[in-house]
């Protein structure tokens, strides 16, 4: 296994110790920011924080389930009124950066004294890179990586032999998941098409995978991703139009035969089952990190997830800090990793697996030798709705098609530099058009 080999001779790790830089004798209640799907969140509740408060009976955890942008409201509100607290928050990294570069100033708590203190030296190759990223770009460490994810492609095997293809190795280039769609027909692909975070995050990986920089929207490689999607469109289930991530269960009733991207945690629900599908198996389900482009980076994969990080003005650092230490434990790492299908970002957490990991980890893996990640900018949300709203829906939604992708892309570029021109200057701006902002090889 690809990540094994990379830790081999990583000793062993009991958690149950703590090397806080400040100790108390007394008690705290720590506040903890995350943003999660309803079974992660119940594996949060019921497990993690449960196994934590047992070892450390002085530290309560107040757990609050938030979407990541109110996340990013609420903690600037809270250091604008200077009523933090012990705070605690994970949030994803693709909006980290909102909080880094706020209007009143960055709202967080520059970590790099302490960062020893929580963070394993046994990160993950690409884990470690985010953190020489940020280092660099930030002038110190703001934020820990915590919790990784990578999206996957899912097929129906059923569907596949019904339909003569293979059920054992998914289609391998663009161009062969072209056909597989044209072979299966109609109706056969299941696609994120429903809200702009969603749809942002399959699209980037595709533009990077056909050698483009989603970030300026219209250079070849985007034009060519949008070309296919337009073109992969006519095969799409037209429940595409309102899905985001929490589609998955039609997969398992035979609504599509291909899942086209979707976080590793529905593994578990689909061969779970519940009351509206039969539960999928080895031999019904498969599982692979998906096609490859045409460009130089055809084999790129989105890397995204969460990172921890200390809101500015934050009270009881040594509750804080052992509470983020039990997070990037192993233990705590492998239980994510084998119940909620997150890869580690804790190398130590792949000693010692259970003997039954599934085949998703073996897919997790492979996506994880060519990690690719978007650039935390502030103004990613706005990055996400132009290209939404101004390429996506006229050309794929509205059934532009072709002849509409360049106005549409050209429309997207000129509503974000007029953007970024009023609220982050010329310099910016120029920036932006001069392709400086671009996806992050770590």
């Amino acid at each position: 296994m690809i990540v094994v080999a990379i830790i081999a001779g990583v000793g062993g790790y009991v958690y149950g110790h703590s090397t806080a830089t400040t100790s108390s004798s007394g008690t705290a209640t720590v506040t903890y920011y995350d943003d999660l799907s309803s079974s992660e969140a119940s594996f949060m509740t019921s497990v993690l924080i449960p196994e934590f408060e047992a070892a450390h009976p002085n530290v309560q955890i107040n757990y609050v389930n938030i979407d990541a942008s109110d996340m990013v409201t609420k903690v600037a509100a809270l250091v604008q009124a200077n009523d933090v607290g012990t705070t605690l928050l994970a949030e994803d990294n693709l909006d980290i950066g909102e909080l880094i570069y706020s209007s009143t100033g960055n709202d967080l708590m520059n970590l790099t004294s302490i960062s020893s203190v929580i963070q394993p030296t046994t990160l993950i190759p690409s884990m470690a890179g985010v953190v020489s990223y940020e280092t660099t770009a930030f002038g110190g460490q703001y934020f820990l990586p915590f919790r990784a994810n990578t999206p996957l492609v899912w097929l129906n095997t059923t569907a596949l032999a019904n339909a003569g293809l293979s059920t054992t190795q998914g289609p391998q280039t663009f161009t062969q998941l072209m056909a597989d769609a044209s072979t299966l027909g109609s109706n056969s692909v299941m696609f994120q098409g429903g809200a702009g975070d969603d749809t942002a995050t399959e699209m980037f990986q595709w533009d990077v995978q056909f050698g483009g920089n989603p970030m300026i929207y219209d250079d070849a490689g985007d034009t060519a991703a949008m070309s296919y999607l337009y073109n992969l469109s006519q095969y799409m289930n037209p429940g595409y139009k309102q899905a985001i991530y929490s589609e998955y269960a039609g997969l398992a009733q035979g609504k599509y035969d291909i899942l086209d991207y979707q976080w590793p945690y529905v593994y578990s629900l689909l061969t779970g089952g519940n009351t509206s599908f039969t539960p999928m198996n080895a031999n019904t389900l498969l599982v692979y990190p998906g096609p490859n482009g045409t460009g130089s980076n055809a084999a790129a994969h989105v890397i995204g997830g969460d990172v921890l990080a200390i809101p500015k003005g934050a009270t009881n650092l040594w509750a804080i800090e052992l509470f983020a230490q039990y997070l990037l434990s192993a233990p705590a790492q492998q239980l994510l990793m084998v119940d909620t299908g997150n890869p580690a970002v804790n190398a130590a957490a792949y000693l010692d697996l259970p003997g039954d990991q599934s085949v998703v980890d073996t897919a997790i893996e492979q996506a994880l030798e060519n990690p690719v990640f978007r650039p935390p900018v502030p103004w990613i949300e706005t990055w996400v709705a132009d290209f939404y709203n101004d390429i996506f829906t006229p050309v794929v939604l509205n059934g532009g098609g072709l002849s509409a992708i360049a106005g549409a892309e050209a429309n997207a570029n000129a509503a974000l530099t007029s953007y970024l021109q009023a609220n982050y200057g010329t310099t910016t701006a120029n920036e932006y058009t001069a392709g400086d902002f671009g996806p992050l090889y770590v």
